[in-house]
This record gives C-alpha cells, structure tokens and sequence, in this order.
C-alpha cells in the first residue's frame, strides 16, 4: 500500500511537472476574426487622413445568415440590402458573401462562399463597392457563421451622403 501511494504521488507530480511545459500563447484567431482585422485594415487604407470607421451592430445581417442552409445556399433575395435615404444619398447595404450574381434579384438561389485562408483577401471593400465610393465609408459591421466547419459571413457597410 505504501508502495502504491508513492507511485500514485510520483505519477502526480510527473503531471503537473508536464502541465508547465505546455503552451500557454495567445489563442489563435478564427477566420472571421481575421477576415475582420483584415477588412478593416483595408477599409481604413482607403479613408483619407485622419478618418476611421465605426463598427456598428447589425441583427439583421445575423437573421440574414441563419438562413444559409447545411449546404451552403441560400434564397437570392435573402442576402442582400441596399437603402438610399435622403437626397445626397447615405447609403446603407449589407450582403451575405457570394457571388455576385446572387445579389441581383433574378437570382432565385445562391451559393455564400466560406471563407478560408486562401480567399480571405479576396472579398474586401473594393469587391463590395466601387473603388470610388471607398472614401465614403463610415461604418460596418461584419457577422459571421460557421456551418460544419465552414465560415460564412456577411458584411454591413454605411455610406456617407454624397458631397453636394
């Protein structure tokens, strides 16, 4: 019995020495969190001096990604908003990533693309607006989902009203 109570501590002890080299850095960032960084990186790349913009929070884009099915499609008209207010212009719009096609009403189904390291870059600010309305930007905001380890996400950007 002896015996066994040492061998129980040593075993013990080997654990806990074992527990100390493990470890411990930072946790590691998913890909929606880096397709985040990423994006704004580049949203503010594109401001002129001086201005960044703000992260709002958007429900709807989260409602609108619930509706990705386990295969990846969704209904056309499910993943996109464009709103146009006043007589400048302030634009609001938010689509899930897809193709393009997918955000033109005629489009019954579209497929979202999941995100991966290898086309994160690919769908930044420039692939949602023209190059000349980046400046505009004022606010986003980006919901993500991951589906059978698949990240989908959907983007919100506000537009400041066109100059006069």
């Amino acid at each position: 019995m002896k015996k066994t109570r040492r061998f129980v501590a040593l075993l013990l002890a080997a654990v806990l020495a074992l527990a100390l080299f493990t470890a411990c850095g930072a946790a590691e960032l998913t890909i929606g969190e880096q397709y985040e960084k990423w994006f704004v990186e580049q949203l503010n790349s594109k401001l002129p001096e001086g201005k960044t913009v703000q992260k709002v929070n958007r429900p709807d884009m989260r409602a609108a990604l619930a509706k990705i099915g386990e295969d990846g499609k969704f209904t056309a008209k499910d993943g996109y908003y464009e709103e146009q207010s006043g007589t400048e212009k302030e634009g609001h719009f938010w689509l899930i990533i897809s193709d393009p096609r997918a955000w033109n009403y005629g489009v019954s189904e579209a497929k979202a693309v999941a995100l991966t390291p290898e086309n994160l870059t690919k769908y930044g600010p420039d692939y949602l607006i023209k190059e000349e309305n980046l400046h505009r930007i004022k606010a986003y905001d980006i919901a993500t989902r991951v589906i059978d380890g698949k990240t989908y996400a959907a983007v919100y950007l506000c537009l400041e009203k066109r100059p006069s």
